[in-house]
């Protein structure tokens, strides 16, 4: 991929913000599954077990994860 095709944060830092932070489970990385802004809530989902991440704005501002589950795929 060229330069031009990545975004300026990826060619400064190397990794994009959608893959930051680290699974409970496997210590893999993360990709951003679901962004809520009305909640100020976020769900994170691990790239190699599919376990799912959510956290929530504190008072401060700073991102605190409430839990950490498996990811339920099946249909009602």
């Amino acid at each position: 991929m060229k330069e031009t095709g990545k975004s300026l944060h990826d060619s400064l830092v190397g990794v994009p913000k959608s893959l930051r932070g680290k699974c409970q489970n496997c210590g893999s990385s993360m990709e951003l599954y679901e962004l809520d802004f009305t909640r100020s809530s976020k769900v994170m989902r691990c790239t190699r077990c599919g376990m799912l991440h959510v956290y929530r704005k504190d008072i401060i501002g700073k991102w605190r994860l409430l839990k950490a589950q498996k990811a339920d795929l099946t249909q009602r």
